[in-house]
């Protein structure tokens, strides 16, 4: 990892083996996990788009949609919370629910696990992999655990610029600059103030805000039960945010360009909006046109020249 990362908290139970982030390889491409063996954890979650599903809305068993899209997987060792609510406290939890959920793999854990003693290699798997008989749920979780922690992003253009490998253009740097830099028209600093949710090296601060969406889903709210969460979402990270279009929880914009318009004009006011948006007037921050160009070239620039991979 770039020297830029601050160090993970790696799971002390879980450590990290070769046989264990294997078998969870596998397990993340196996279609016996599902219902009627139609689909993977890989079917939402594809490589070449960040492990993302390029849908608005993820389709699960029997062509079932969901409420939201699949999420981005990779540099996950260094969240805490996990879907775009955070209903998940840990990844080996994650891992396991939309096993069950009877809109997207509709499997019972129990099932789960017959099912794959009965399959050839499984049993050798796992006994290479946690050094017992059996297959469990738990060892399920945490085999899946260890592979989704190898799923890094690390080395994009930004990156190597940052060790002088390369340099910004004069366009990506302007992009910089206004993404790092406060609205705050008292002092004549007039920026894009998007450093405050998406600033250091993972580009999010792993937090949960209302950023300015309208609709109905309650966000974070759905599962703390309190009205101080309504809309909030999960902030994403990002880097390799060229490949995981659509956008926002419920892909609501097609292009990096639409979503820099929503942050210049586009907000829609609550009470529960980021107190770093709200702040802003009330027609938005009316972006000058070169400027939004110029968000979008220094966003393309955290894509890393291979998508991830473990």
């Amino acid at each position: 990892m770039s020297r830029i990362f601050p160090i993970p908290d790696l799971p002390r139970d879980n450590p990290l083996i070769e046989e264990r982030v294997t078998l969870g390889e596998k397990l993340f491409h196996e279609k016996a996990l599902s219902r009627d063996g139609s689909i993977s954890c890989a079917s939402c979650h594809h490589a070449d788009a960040a492990f993302t599903d390029r849908l608005t809305l993820s389709v699960g068993i029997d062509g079932q949609k969901g409420d939201r899209n699949a999420m981005p997987l990779f540099n996950l060792a260094w969240k805490r919370e996990f879907f775009w609510d955070g209903r998940a406290p840990s990844l080996r939890e994650q891992v396991l629910m939309p096993i069950a959920d009877h809109r997207e793999m509709d499997k019972s854990l129990e099932n789960v696990s017959n099912k794959l003693t009965a399959l050839p290699d499984y049993a050798r798997l796992f006994a290479a992999a946690f050094r017992s008989e059996g297959i469990t749920a738990e060892k399920i979780a945490l085999a899946l655990e260890q592979f989704l922690l190898t799923l890094s992003a690390s080395d994009a253009k930004f990156d190597q610029a940052i060790s002088g490998k390369t340099k910004l253009t004069e366009q990506e740097t302007r992009g910089f600059e206004l993404f790092m830099t406060e609205y705050e028209p008292r002092t004549g600093q007039l920026g894009a103030d998007c450093f405050h949710c998406h600033g250091g090296a993972l580009f999010s601060d792993h937090q949960f805000h209302n950023n300015g969406l309208s609709g109905d889903d309650r966000g974070r709210a759905k599962v703390t039960g309190s009205t101080a969460d309504h809309g909030k979402f999960a902030t994403p990270s990002l880097r390799n945010i060229t490949l995981t279009a659509p956008y926002m929880h419920d892909g609501r914009f097609a292009t990096l360009e639409e979503v820099v318009e929503h942050y210049s004009s586009g907000v829609h006011r609550s009470p529960t909006l980021d107190p770093n948006l709200a702040k802003h007037p009330a027609n938005g921050l009316n972006l000058a046109t070169a400027d939004k160009a110029a968000l979008v070239a220094f966003l393309k620039t955290l894509t890393s020249a291979a998508s991830p991979a473990p």
